[in-house]
This record gives C-alpha cells, structure tokens and sequence, in this order.
C-alpha cells in the first residue's frame, strides 16, 4: 500500500523561483568544517554551560546565607 497524499493539497509544491532560491541559500551556507572548529564550537558550548552554573551556584549560596542572617535575627528574639 502507497502512501500517495497528492490529493490532500494539491497545492504543496513550490513555485520553482521559491525553490531556486532556497536551494542557493542552502548550498551558499554549505562548507565543510574542520574538526578543529567543531571542537571550538562544542567547547564553547561547555565553556557557556559551565559559566551558567557557576552563576547558579552564586545565586544559591547568596539565597542560603540570606536565609541564614534572617534565621538568626530571629532565633536571638524572645517571642
């Protein structure tokens, strides 16, 4: 059994303009890269992700040591 949808939308093929420049714009980008670049790329994603992190990591210290002044201003209090 083929699965022939041409009849669903008779209209789903490109004007051949359309087509034309899509295919530049898609074989203009294309270049080999090295796998010297790929490894820049993927370890500047690392670098990025570890940088966030880090930035976490501060956000959390300063939350608990907030948490921990305002707990101590208050377990010194006689209610």
């Amino acid at each position: 059994m083929s699965a022939n949808y041409s009849y669903v939308n008779p209209y789903n093929h490109l004007s051949d303009s359309l087509e034309r420049d899509l295919a530049n714009a898609a074989n203009g980008a294309n270049r080999a890269y090295s796998a010297l670049e790929g490894l820049a790329i993927v370890a500047s994603g690392v670098a990025r992700g570890a940088s966030a992190f880090g930035r976490y990591l501060v956000q959390v210290a300063e939350a608990l040591n907030e948490a921990r002044a305002r707990d101590a201003r208050f377990s010194g209090s006689q209610w």
